[in-house]
């Protein structure tokens, strides 16, 4: 926080990936090492006015005997997914805490359970949102970890094609494990993430929240209960382009206020594209500067004193930021709007303008914010000096412009 307050920086929210957990267990933060002063950490988020959001992995450890609140209660309100039809013992896989169970979140007990673990949780670290991640749900193993668990006869053997032609199984539940509903998997995969989506949406309703959630799997209209992020992305300047088109897509299905990683999330990023991606990412519905423990750090300040391209990097990342606060009342109503009529806000220009040709050329450069404000996306350099960006008939006047101050129409 003191690297942002020191060189004028805006910053509303402070972020914990798995680092925090004990043995990466959800709802437990390391109490008695690194993270032992969490709480206090919290407190002084919350005192100078900002937030405070913890990752939630999907997947429970599996931790019989060892007194794990959420385990127990997990067995005790039986509302795990099972291993098969025929098999009623928890599906075990495996992610950061090596074996894992999965809420049933299709099971009568499931939100019950879910809601008491996150009393719990906030009534020990008092999180304004939550992030949830590796709800695919991810598992470490191919289908089960257990050869117990295995069924003779798999659902995925007997599928008369395979979408996508790969291993349904790989790096995901086996498709045999079963919901209390007498659905598998099979039948349930695409939709689990929204689930607990969903789950989570609710304790923030019951405890008269505003609903808080960012996280990685979706379906078509997860945006009626949460929000997403695009997933790990790497610091190459490929993935900044990904990012614009995937922003649109997350629109289209329902999930308006949705966003990427600026900077990159593997891998060292660079001055440039860095500088670049903050350009970008402060048009972007939801962005933040979030890297691996692998790279170098990327916060803005990491980049002070330096130029690319004649451009002073931290002022122009400092400008990017402060223009996404310039214009949060116009992105607030737009939202609004989009949440009470439906729609998209960052959407494909042929949107607007679907019987002009060349509005369905070169989408990943020209993004319509809403009705009234059309983002140009510049991907080759810094000065926006060169490009000359398609503008369907009438007058567009220039309202924001990474280096030019004065306002122009055409």
């Amino acid at each position: 926080m003191n690297g942002y307050k020191s060189n004028n920086l805006p910053l509303d929210v402070s972020w914990s990936d798995i680092d925090y957990m004990q043995d990466y267990k959800d709802f437990e933060f390391d109490s008695k090492l690194e993270f032992k002063d969490l709480p206090q950490f919290v407190d002084s988020v919350h005192q100078n006015h900002m937030h405070y959001i913890p990752i939630i992995d999907a997947g429970i450890a599996a931790r019989p005997n060892e007194g794990y609140k959420a385990f127990d209660a997990g067995m005790k309100y039986d509302t795990f997914i099972k291993a098969s039809k025929d098999l009623n013992e928890p599906f075990i896989g495996a992610v950061w805490p090596d074996e894992a169970v999965y809420t049933d979140f299709f099971n009568q007990n499931g939100d019950k359970f879910w809601g008491e673990q996150l009393d719990y949780f906030h009534n020990n670290l008092q999180f304004d949102g939550l992030w949830l991640d590796m709800n695919e749900a991810s598992n470490f193993c191919t289908g089960t970890c257990r050869q117990s668990q295995r069924s003779k006869k798999p659902i995925k053997n007997m599928l008369p094609y395979i979408p996508g032609g790969r291993d349904l199984e790989a790096k995901s539940m086996a498709l045999d494990a079963a919901h209390a509903n007498g659905y598998t998997q099979l039948d349930t995969h695409s939709l689990w993430g929204t689930q607990e989506v969903r789950a989570t949406h609710l304790w923030f309703q019951s405890k008269n929240k505003r609903t808080a959630i960012i996280e990685r799997s979706a379906f078509a209209g997860l945006g009626k209960f949460g929000s997403r992020w695009l997933g790990d992305n790497f610091s190459q300047e490929k993935y900044m382009g990904y990012s614009v088109t995937g922003v649109m897509m997350h629109n289209i299905i329902g999930i308006p206020f949705a966003g990427s990683d600026i900077c990159g999330f593997i891998g060292n990023t660079s001055p440039e594209l860095c500088t670049r991606w903050h350009n970008v990412g402060a048009f972007y519905p939801f962005s933040r500067n979030h890297y691996d423990q692998a790279s170098s750090a990327q916060e803005p300040y990491v980049f002070k004193g330096m130029e690319v391209q004649g451009v002073d990097v931290l002022r122009s990342m400092r400008r990017s930021i402060n223009l996404k606060y310039n214009m949060i009342k116009y992105y607030y109503t737009q939202l609004q709007m989009v949440s009470n009529e439906g729609g998209a806000f960052y959407r494909p220009m042929f949107f607007d303008f679907p019987t002009d040709d060349n509005a369905y050329l070169d989408q990943e450069y020209n993004v319509m914010l809403g009705e009234a404000l059309k983002l140009s996306v510049n991907s080759n350099n810094l000065q926006m000096a060169t490009t000359a960006f398609y503008f369907p008939q009438g007058t567009w006047c220039s309202v924001v412009n990474t280096t030019r101050e004065t306002a122009s129409c055409i």
